[in-house]
């Protein structure tokens, strides 16, 4: 090999091997594939794509290679929808077009599709095909709205809602959800009130719980530019001797984002004290977060609690990092960090990574984090391949979430093999396009529900909170 063209590779050997995660089959609450892409059924990995072998318009059939022990079959399809591109640059993911599955003969080989949920026609002879779980581990969305409509707070201000978290408030008597404005310059914090988690009312008559000004002392809570006082989005809830913390993060005065804190002794509806200083603040300059901590997401842990957050560098790249905590204000970061440095296969792009969801069982830590698959563009792809196509199906520049599990008290991760294991439904207009970052899991004697946030291209682009529920057997 050409001396210069090793120097040019160094890197991403380099960074290739050092990103190498085990995967592992553990049992999570959701444990089933949500996405197939290639024949290896795996999306760590770019494998042989899944393309169409003949097309039938007239009775609505496909023909494919089925791959060896292929996931889908009659039994369980109808949970399936099937997706391709367009064969054009820019759009080329598999969300494109749209089909519900009616039936599968794997003997013939032949899958009969049915409804049309968005784009054109049919696939073309020879096209990728990408399959998309839409009630992965039997979680199935109960309404195809969104569960809350910001329109019931009278000064909110745009269309998208960012999902801040859900508790139960005993004082209250009722489930508290607290939510920030998004894809707007004004950003303020409110509260919704519910019964059965179904049916959601304006809490606080209506009116903001936080406003920008209740943050005028903080030195953490300005908008990107560091110069305007922003409310700083919420991103978890813990209670602890008889207070709420709420977990947010903001701009500082230098546009570094960090992790703040405001606690109530009352209900979670406030008052609040709002902590002057961050509690988690970026790193030194040339770490690996020394341009942003962000998404922290807080547990419990025996005698401590334990913080994953999203941490960014001044050249974009995301990882994610872990601090302990004895009283929830003085945090301590792992020497192990970044805990995840992870960015390969579904997870290839380094713009995303931040944590959606903890769950720890006896010595145990599962935890979601987004990921997204980059692009293959820039001008060395392009001189390389003589086009521009993405070249990938899949989750292209689409958040979606996968499962790790940690043995260790956080220190280390194994990937679930099916990872990603939760994504959105493409056949909805309500979550067509990508998932947010934030997800909430509340298990009742009767269901649990899955609180997610996702974005719409339906009525323009805007984020909603979307529930999906799954019963339990009697």
């Amino acid at each position: 090999m050409d001396k210069r063209l090793f120097l040019i590779f160094l890197p991403l050997i380099i960074f290739s091997c050092s990103e190498n995660v085990k995967k592992k089959n553990f049992d999570s609450f959701l444990n089933e594939p949500c996405m197939i892409v290639n024949y290896e059924g795996d999306n760590t990995i770019e494998g042989e794509y899944i393309t169409t072998k003949e097309i039938r318009s007239s009775d609505s059939a496909i023909k494919i290679d089925f791959p060896a022990n292929f996931y889908l079959n009659n039994s369980n399809c109808k949970n399936w929808i099937i997706g391709w591109g367009t064969n054009k640059p820019l759009y080329d993911a598999g969300v494109e077009n749209i089909r519900a599955i009616i039936n599968i003969d794997t003997q013939n080989k032949t899958i009969y599709l049915g409804k049309l949920f968005r784009g054109n026609g049919f696939p073309n002879k020879n096209q990728r095909i990408v399959f998309w779980n839409t009630k992965p581990s039997e979680f199935n969305n109960i309404t195809n709205k969104p569960i809350i409509d910001p329109s019931i707070w009278p000064q909110f201000s745009g269309k998208s809602i960012s999902l801040g978290a859900i508790e139960y408030d005993s004082l209250q008597s009722k489930w508290i959800m607290i939510i920030n404005e998004c894809d707007t310059n004004k950003i303020q914090i409110y509260a919704a009130t519910s019964d059965n988690l179904i049916d959601w009312k304006a809490a606080n008559n209506g009116d903001p719980i936080l406003r920008a000004a209740d943050f005028k002392k903080c030195i953490w809570a300005k908008d990107k530019t560091g110069n305007e006082i922003q409310t700083p989005f919420v991103t978890d809830i813990i209670r602890h001797n008889n207070k709420w913390y709420l977990f947010m993060d903001g701009y500082s005065s230098d546009k570094k984002r960090n992790i703040g804190v405001a606690i109530s002794d009352s209900t979670l509806l406030g008052p609040f004290k709002i902590n002057k200083n961050p509690v988690l603040s970026v790193g030194e300059s040339g770490s690996w977060n020394d341009d942003a901590v962000f998404y922290g997401k807080v547990k419990k842990s025996k005698n401590e609690f334990i913080l994953f957050y999203d941490g960014r560098n001044s050249d974009g790249a995301e990882r994610i990092g872990m601090a302990k905590s004895k009283d929830l204000i003085n945090w301590v970061n792992s020497n192990n960090n970044p805990v995840i440095d992870q960015h390969t296969g579904w997870r290839s792009a380094i713009n995303c990574s931040e944590p959606n969801l903890i769950e720890i069982h006896n010595d145990s830590i599962f935890l979601m984090i987004s990921g997204v698959k980059k692009f293959k563009m820039g001008a060395w792809h392009h001189y390389i391949t003589k086009r521009m196509y993405l070249d990938k199906s899949g989750n292209v520049n689409d958040t979606q979430s996968g499962f790790y599990l940690s043995t260790d008290g956080g220190e280390s991760f194994s990937a679930h093999k099916n990872n990603p294991i939760f994504t959105n439904n493409y056949s909805n207009k309500y979550e067509n396009e990508h998932m947010g970052g934030n997800l909430k899991l509340i298990k009742t004697d009767t269901a649990d529900y899955l609180f997610y946030q996702t974005k719409s291209s339906y009525e323009g682009s805007k984020y909603n909170i979307m529930l999906r529920v799954k019963e339990k057997q009697n």
